[in-house]
């Protein structure tokens, strides 16, 4: 725990030392119960509010995924806790550890919530703002000190922490829950344009048999044309290249098959790796290729493909090139993300899946026009890119606060 008591960052107005508490020294903490879920009469047509380790979001409370009856509330422990109320999640598996919530409503808890009773003397979101920036040192006491990771009542009690004054402690708090609103506000963006990409992949490629989408740029019609791959493209396959290959002042450009996950999506538009290292005979990209792994643990991993528009990158070990000039690139990588089994089903192994070019040879693909290919695929990149700035307008909100934090609390 940091030990200094004055933050490095401050608002106008205040100064002086913040005062180190542990919470149980200003908080009265308890927990809750679950009604036997045998007894249908404690869940059926339930009404107050029953919070357990799911329902916490490191923020605000205003609903519960379930109610408990004034039955169950009657003939069992359980209290109604008042509105500003603060969770911390105990146990529930090691990821929910540290989870928090801040009560906007009257509710009940199960058992694997401590929940820390409001006090007038401080401002419940400080102290939910300092809790998640703490999350980490739950998980240290979980990890380090029992058999099944978890904390309990007594290591919420003992927690340590710098209190301003109360006027410091509101200026913080309206100060981060702004921020968490455009944090919010930005991610909601952000769904609801990958929502709209997933709407789009169902219905901009045929489905159930059919042999026309269901949403069709203006000017395009009739039936889209059965193909086989193998009939349209050509194959090759990477080879060499580890990750020692790279090289950050390499003169040649190059791509490892585990970069096809970390780092590209469906449109290769920048290639972030480089190698200096000398392949007899490499496999080089031509515009509009298009790129699979080979090998992944799970079936559903190899149901990825990218779409590169450069010439002349190597291309290491167990990635897979299709090339056609009768299909749009793009438009085919888009083609596996909206039908991922047509290559999942294509794989074979136990602990590790591969793919085969002999196999993929067989996928019957249904194929409009090489211009409606086209527009269908550029109209994704369109989508890819908005996305993209989206998330990355998220990511910079989420580190602005992750620095804002290590700077105003101590």
């Amino acid at each position: 725990m940091n030990k200094q008591q004055e933050p490095r960052l401050r608002f106008k107005g205040f100064s002086g030392a913040w005062e180190e508490k542990k919470i149980g020294e200003i908080f009265n903490v308890t927990s809750g119960t679950t009604p036997l879920r045998s007894n249908q009469n404690y869940f059926s047509n339930g009404v107050i509010n029953w919070v357990k380790t799911t329902d916490l979001n490191n923020s605000i409370l205003d609903k519960t995924e379930e109610k408990i009856s004034e039955i169950a509330l009657n003939e069992t422990s359980l209290k109604v806790l008042p509105k500003n109320t603060l969770f911390v999640a105990m146990y529930g598996g090691f990821n929910q550890i540290g989870r928090t919530g801040l009560l906007n409503m009257e509710a009940t808890c199960n058992q694997a919530l401590a929940a820390i009773l409001p006090d007038k003397s401080q401002n419940p979101f400080y102290l939910l703002t300092y809790l998640n920036y703490s999350v980490e040192y739950w998980k240290g006491i979980a990890a380090s000190s029992r058999k099944d990771p978890n904390i309990t009542k007594q290591d919420v009690l003992d927690f340590e922490c710098f209190f301003p004054s109360l006027p410091e402690q509101t200026h913080l708090s309206l100060f981060f829950r702004h921020l968490d609103r455009q944090i919010a506000e930005s991610r909601a963006v952000l769904e609801k344009s990958r929502q709209l990409k997933k709407a789009m992949l169902a219905k901009m490629f045929p489905t159930n048999g059919e042999k026309i989408p269901k949403i069709r740029f203006k000017g395009f019609e009739g039936e889209w044309e059965s193909r086989k791959l193998g009939e349209i493209s050509d194959f090759a396959k990477g080879k060499g290249l580890s990750k020692s290959s790279i090289d950050s002042n390499g003169n040649t450009p190059c791509i490892l098959y585990g970069e096809l996950y970390t780092k590209y999506d469906c449109y290769i538009n920048k290639v972030f790796s480089s190698t200096n290292e000398k392949i007899e005979n490499p496999i080089l990209t031509k515009s509009n290729d298009v790129l699979l792994p080979t090998s992944d643990v799970t079936p559903n991993g190899l149901a990825k493909a990218c779409s590169i528009y450069f010439d002349d990158i190597v291309l290491g070990g167990d990635i897979l090139v299709i090339r056609s000039t009768e299909m749009f690139g793009l438009f085919f990588a888009h083609y596996v993300e909206s039908n991922p089994f047509m290559i999942i089903e294509k794989a074979t192994g136990t602990t590790v899946f591969h793919i085969y070019e002999k196999d993929l040879r067989d996928i019957v693909l249904l194929l409009p026009s090489y211009e409606e290919q086209t527009a269908i695929g550029n109209f994704f990149r369109q989508l890819d890119e908005t996305i993209a700035l989206q998330s990355a307008e998220v990511e910079k909100l989420n580190q602005l606060k992750k620095g804002l934090l290590a700077a105003m609390l101590v």
